[in-house]
């Protein structure tokens, strides 16, 4: 990887690693994640409570493993559809002026 973004831009501070635009991630929170993906369990909070990861499943509040679940790859396609939707949106709303 070349320019900015090269790991040889990124310092290691006493309890954080310091990225090139110069944000500050606690260890702390990089050990964190690194155990939620292990134990596939992360936590959603705000906007998300009581939704749930399961291996490759986003599991609704009060859903299963087997009942109210969406898999990772439905929510990439959701995703992408809706980029894509946002894109040919823009492109229509330039053709106007």
């Amino acid at each position: 990887m070349r320019g900015r973004w090269n790991e040889a831009n990124w310092r290691l501070d006493a309890d954080a690693l310091v990225l090139p635009n110069g944000r500050r991630i606690p260890l702390k929170d990089i050990l964190q994640w690194q155990l939620d993906k292990v134990d596939g369990r992360h936590d959603f909070t705000g906007q998300w409570p009581g939704w749930r990861v399961r291996q490759q499943w986003l599991i609704a509040p009060g859903g299963t493993i087997r009942r109210g679940r969406i898999a990772e790859h439905v929510l990439r396609h959701v995703i992408q559809m809706s980029e894509w939707e946002q894109a040919e949106l823009s492109r229509r709303q330039l053709r106007l002026f």
